[in-house]
């Protein structure tokens, strides 16, 4: 795991090394372990080295192989040890024992297709001295990312977007489009970022860079990759079981000490407890460091889930490291995280990126963490409402629709109950009788930040529509409803953004993170099984609660109610946090935003901040916006103290 940069001059003048150089130097936090950069004609390849597997010089790159290619690599293939085999078998040989070096003779080998073959995340550059072309690849998933900028006389990629600050000959400017589009949905585009000009490269789309061109294409897409699980209920549990298993095991190869980051909920707590129940038996590189387990604590707080992640470490029999956030004394890093996480998130993740500096305070460069599972089986309460409203129907199918209403209510016990729930949701009801106020306000949806704020929080601005390929679109109608819901999730919206949210709070101090529910066997099993296996008698989930029957403790494994790993910001904003939202609010740069209407927003902030008032749809709606305008201070203002300087 590490940072990757380089360039490709269109004309095939030289590429000055120095150039090179000035990117990668923006990465070091990627990778603290050493660098280095290559320069051959017209490409200069830089990295960053964060060493895992195999930590001796032998590891170093941009890595040569034979006397034709060099690679510069971000990533695990957690499979490179089968990989290696099988090349070997095949006549190849290797100087190193780095995944690094598979990747490349795997390209070799098979040429572009290879990829096929890898089971991990990367994104990577290949540069092939015979043909004198470049080829880059990013991971079926996006798990770890490639921003590029391509103006006609250069190619330029980049693990992120503050490497492009350096870029001589490049003036940096906001994509203010792009900000809006975050400030309104939470979201991060599929391929346009922060940076005006600057992209990102797709998941599961592969890139070939020459003199005569540039080619991309995508070499994934799970639609395709569907397959037959068993009919019976208990034999897809005993498979994802036994997917899930060997994902965890996986993903423990490693050189350096690997922990896990802890919750309490049920995805992190399955990752940690399977570390403890599964066999090791028969599996190589396997580190014998991992029984870390790091908890952020959020002390008198709805959201703090210490007594469930003291269940779950006693269960795996864990080392734990607990650490309280305390908001007054992370307000300082404020300006150092926003540059860091190149992004405008829904809401405060400070936490997170706290919790993986202290990781790397105790030696530990890897974390196992539980992202994806919400997305790949229906974790969210919102999500249920929406299939209830287009899929619910007590006439055509009573007990399932009574199902998902109940399942619906026990995440959300204190709100609608489970007559007012269907009394909205269900089209037969609505007909029949009128909703009472009390039911629709049970039931009314969290406001979006367009419903509260209105056009008067943003200056003038045109949306650039749907980013999603038609004709994958059209592909996703055929899935089921919960699956084509969680494709939208999973692929397109809210996880692509969480990955690329990860990957840079997790890097900004050069901890790698893995995630077993992103391996690619189980995705695509999990998007083959029907409906029911996902939501059924009263549990989201219900295949991973089954398959971790007498691994997790029954109060994790049962538990419904559904918190999330997230700050309490309205528990901040009425407490530590909210006079420098004030005083945020009232500081030049953010009145005269180039984005927002500064005034107003401040005006909003005025009564809840007097009153201590906050609630946590108006807190996080509020933090976007102050959010974009540490970014912006973070990236482009002469006054702002220069974040690289930051002691971390």
């Amino acid at each position: 795991m590490c940072g990757i940069a380089g360039i490709f001059n269109s004309d095939q003048s030289p590429c000055d090394p120095s150039d090179v150089q000035s990117l990668t130097d923006a990465l070091s936090h990627r990778g603290p372990d050493g660098w280095g950069i290559h320069t051959d004609g017209p490409v200069g390849l830089g990295h960053r080295r964060l060493a895992i597997l195999d930590l001796s010089e032998s590891g170093k790159q941009p890595l040569a192989f034979g006397d034709r290619y060099w690679i510069t690599y971000n990533g695990e293939v957690y499979n490179f040890v089968e990989l290696r085999k099988e090349l070997e078998a095949l006549g190849q040989t290797f100087t190193t024992n780095t995944d690094t070096e598979v990747v490349v003779a795997a390209y070799h080998q098979w040429g572009a297709d290879f990829v096929l073959k890898m089971n991990g995340m990367w994104a990577f550059a290949i540069w092939d001295s015979h043909k004198r072309e470049l080829f880059l690849s990013r991971d079926r998933f996006g798990v770890k990312p490639i921003h590029y900028l391509a103006d006609g006389k250069r190619f330029v990629f980049a693990s992120e977007l503050k490497s492009f600050l350096n870029l001589r000959g490049f003036t940096a400017r906001e994509n203010e489009e792009e900000t809006r589009r975050q400030l309104t949905t939470g979201h991060e585009s599929p391929e346009q970022t922060l940076l005006h000009g600057v992209k990102l490269l797709r998941p599961g789309h592969n890139m070939l860079v020459s003199a005569s061109g540039i080619r991309t294409w995508r070499w994934w897409s799970t639609l395709d990759h569907l397959e037959d699980v068993p009919k019976s209920f208990p034999e897809q549990v005993e498979q994802f079981r036994e997917l899930f298993l060997d994902a965890c095991r996986m993903r423990l190869r490693s050189d350096v000490p690997i922990a896990t980051c802890l919750s309490g909920g049920l995805d992190s707590s399955s990752i940690l407890c399977s570390l403890a129940a599964m066999s090791k038996a028969g599996t190589s590189r396997l580190t014998s460091d991992y029984h870390r387990a790091f908890v952020a604590t959020f002390v008198g707080t709805e959201h703090d889930e210490l007594e469930y992640a003291k269940a779950a470490i006693e269960k795996a029999g864990a080392d734990p490291r607990y650490r309280p956030m305390d908001p007054a004394a992370l307000t300082a890093d404020l300006l150092q995280y926003a540059y860091d996480f190149e992004v405008i998130g829904q809401g405060l993740m400070l936490p997170v990126w706290a919790l993986y500096r202290e990781l790397r305070r105790d030696q530990v460069v890897v974390s196992l963490d539980g992202l994806g599972a919400d997305e790949l089986l229906m974790g969210y309460g919102g999500s249920l409402k929406n299939l209830l409203r287009t899929n619910g129907n007590l006439l055509r199918s009573p007990f399932r629709t009574l199902d998902l209403a109940q399942t619906l209510h026990r995440q959300f016990p204190g709100g609608a109950s489970v007559a007012q729930i269907l009394s909205e949701s269900d089209p037969t009801l609505r007909l029949l009788a009128s909703v009472s106020r009390p039911a629709r306000r049970a039931f009314k949806s969290a406001p979006t930040s367009s419903q509260v704020s209105g056009p008067k929080w943003f200056k003038p601005w045109v949306s650039a529509g749907d980013e999603v390929d038609p004709a994958e679109r059209a592909a996703m109608n055929s899935l089921t409803p919960i699956n084509r819901e969680l494709y939208q999730q999973f692929h397109l919206g809210v996880n692509q953004s969480l990955l690329r949210k990860y990957d840079r709070i997790s890097m900004a101090h050069g901890v790698e993170v893995r995630l077993p529910f992103m391996d690619w066997r189980l995705v695509t099993f999990a998007f083959s099984l029907p409906d029911q296996s996902k939501v059924g008698d009263g549990y989201s989930k219900r295949i991973l609660r089954e398959a971790m029957r007498e691994i997790l403790p029954d109060q994790i494994r049962t538990r419904t109610v559904k918190i999330g790993f997230q700050s309490p910001l309205a528990d901040w904003m009425n407490g530590g946090l909210g006079d420098w939202v004030w005083k945020r609010s009232q500081t030049p740069h953010f009145l005269e935003s180039p984005v927002v209407n500064g005034p107003a927003i401040r005006d909003f902030i005025a009564p809840r901040h007097a009153t201590k008032n906050w609630n946590n749809t108006d807190a996080r709606l509020v933090w976007r916006h102050l959010q974009a305008d540490l970014w912006r201070e973070s990236f482009f203002s002469s006054k702002a103290e220069s974040p690289s300087v930051v002691t971390r």
